[in-house]
């Protein structure tokens, strides 16, 4: 990779924001930033440590701070990742809704794929950030790229629940229902209920017809869904609040703080502690 630009704070000179240019199978990386990635050309295998996909241009790949991945392939394209200090996907939620659908999304594949008009402006957005960073004299630098970054990411979002809503569509009967069914019963219960046993009762089916389930579809075990969504919901507590890492523990349904911290750790190579020093506080109001 080589880095075309960065924006950094003026104060410790941290990453705020930094665009790569991408060409080739890459290391895994695993940072305190989200990232947008930009499949130009070629194809490649996406790897997130939990599931594997085949990812062929043109498309976009969306990643969480401290999410694994890592890429193989013959392929070109580009790299952005930006910190929440530099861009608050949750506190821009109404005019973006992008958490959930392109971060944030256990329940399916981190990528959109793009048929031609997409790509297309997918590319233009891409490139004027580009050359937006690049311009490290523009007082107004940081609006510009904030500016492109965000209608970016509503083109993706309408694309991806779009898509989202389709592949629904096209599942066998019996597997879209089972599927939306899960889903909410996750949704509902992941504080109080952690073993896979409960949601297959809950739905009248068994347990190793949930697991074929998910796996087929979800390329995930349910077990693998629940500690995704407890994970999830301790990264959101310890970003967007000041509560501390005993509190959001019992929030989740653990008596013990060193529990949900050994599953943190495992899940994002941090601890809770220090995921919240890299990542920060943003209090949305």
């Amino acid at each position: 990779m080589e880095t075309v630009q960065c924006i950094r704070r003026a104060g410790d000179g941290a990453t705020l924001a930094c665009l790569l240019e991408i060409d080739g199978t890459s290391d895994w990386r695993r940072e305190p930033l989200y990232a947008v990635v930009h499949l130009r050309s070629g194809s490649a295998v996406c790897d997130t440590g939990a599931a594997r996909f085949n990812v062929s241009a043109p498309a976009l790949l969306f990643f969480s701070p401290y999410q694994e991945y890592a890429f193989q392939g013959e392929f070109s394209g580009s790299h952005l990742g930006f910190h929440g200090d530099f861009y608050c996907i949750e506190k821009h939620r109404h005019e973006v809704a992008c958490n959930g659908v392109l971060f944030n999304n256990i329940y399916t594949p981190p990528f959109v794929p793009l048929d031609a008009e997409q790509a297309a402006a997918a590319g233009n957005y891409v490139r004027l950030l580009r050359d937006a960073m690049a311009d490290g004299d523009d007082l107004a630098r940081e609006d510009l790229v904030i500016a492109h970054l965000k209608i970016l990411l509503i083109i993706a979002t309408r694309v991806k629940s779009r898509q989202t809503e389709e592949a629904l569509i096209q599942l066998p009967p019996d597997a879209g229902p089972r599927l939306r069914e899960f889903h909410q019963l996750l949704e509902t219960h992941f504080t109080a209920w952690k073993k896979p046993g409960d949601y297959a009762a809950a739905m009248h089916i068994t347990l190793k017809a949930l697991s074929r389930l998910t796996s087929k579809y979800l390329s995930k075990t349910p077990s693998m869904l629940i500690a995704e969504r407890v994970v999830q919901e301790a990264k959101r507590g310890l970003h967007f609040s000041h509560r501390s890492v005993k509190e959001i523990a019992a929030e989740l349904g653990y008596d013990d703080p060193l529990y949900l911290s050994r599953l943190f750790r495992k899940h994002t190579g941090v601890s809770p502690r220090e995921f919240r020093q890299r990542v920060g506080v943003s209090i949305l109001v």
